[in-house]
């Protein structure tokens, strides 16, 4: 205390109101200070808020993809360039925002209708369950419930790929069906109304299997032709690559038991044995 008595005896008045002037100086360029770096902050957060709701906006407007939803009945959807799709109940569309570019690409689950308005240089390609079918303008309808995959063509001419598949596109007539029947490995192209009412010696079909079980080989060209194969059982699991065109059940079924080196032996038109 005696000190601090000393020290204040040391300042004269002027001395003494110049130190709080100083002091108190301080004090309001130290708060300046500080409003300062808070408007900055609050300056940087507000930026920061304003370039992300333009850039949502922006998204939204220039690039985000249109999605189409068929949720309790069919919906009719007409694309930029004059293209309809009927998007069947429980469908999805996705249209990239770039739709139509160079190449039109769609984006499809579930079930959908397309008449595809024609342009020789601009491909309208539908992606859907690991597929691509290409057109350059046709009407057409793809079909997809779990690994299930189906093209029915009904005008035009549509190129299917799936690259685990072929390196070649499968190509579609009119009138002829693609599917898979539910097994990735496999392809089957019949003729969409003949197969429903041709008898069984009658039917062609193509098929292909890339590194496919024998026991899916043999489910495809049964539910392909609507009939029955017997095989040795120990064979099932073994993979098999084979092709064939426009064949009968006879010569398709003949086809794989070359490839096994089996007896080939048909019962009657619809039973097949294949023996060691």
């Amino acid at each position: 205390m005696e000190d601090n008595e000393n020290i204040k005896k040391g300042f004269s008045p002027d001395q003494e109101e110049r130190a709080w002037q100083n002091i108190l100086t301080g004090i309001r360029a130290n708060e300046r200070k500080k409003k300062l770096r808070r408007l900055r902050i609050y300056s940087t957060v507000a930026a920061t808020i304003l370039l992300a709701i333009v850039g949502l906006i922006g998204y939204n407007t220039f690039f985000k993809p249109e999605v189409y939803l068929a949720t309790s009945q069919n919906s009719e959807i007409k694309l930029a360039d004059g293209s309809i799709v009927i998007l069947l109940k429980g469908g999805k569309l996705t249209v990239e925002k770039s739709f139509p570019s160079d190449t039109r690409e769609v984006f499809l689950k579930g079930d959908a209708i397309f008449k595809v308005a024609k342009s020789k240089e601009h491909p309208f390609i539908v992606h859907a369950n690991g597929y691509e079918t290409k057109v350059l303008g046709t009407v057409f309808k793809v079909s997809q419930s779990g690994k299930t995959f189906k093209v029915d063509l009904f005008e035009g001419k549509v190129l299917v790929y799936r690259n685990e598949l072929s390196k070649e596109p499968i190509v579609l007539k009119p009138q002829q069906t693609f599917t898979n029947l539910g097994i990735p490995e496999a392809a089957s192209v019949t003729a969409t109304k003949e197969m429903k009412s041709a008898s069984i010696t009658d039917k062609s079909a193509s098929l292909i299997f890339k590194e496919c079980p024998v026991k899916d080989v043999f489910k495809v060209i049964e539910k392909t032709y609507g009939i029955s194969i017997n095989y040795p059982p120990d064979l099932e699991n073994k993979k098999i690559t084979t092709t064939s065109t426009d064949a009968t059940a006879e010569v398709a079924v003949h086809i794989q038991a070359f490839y096994l080196n089996l007896k080939f032996k048909q019962t009657n038109d619809s039973i097949f044995e294949l023996e060691k």
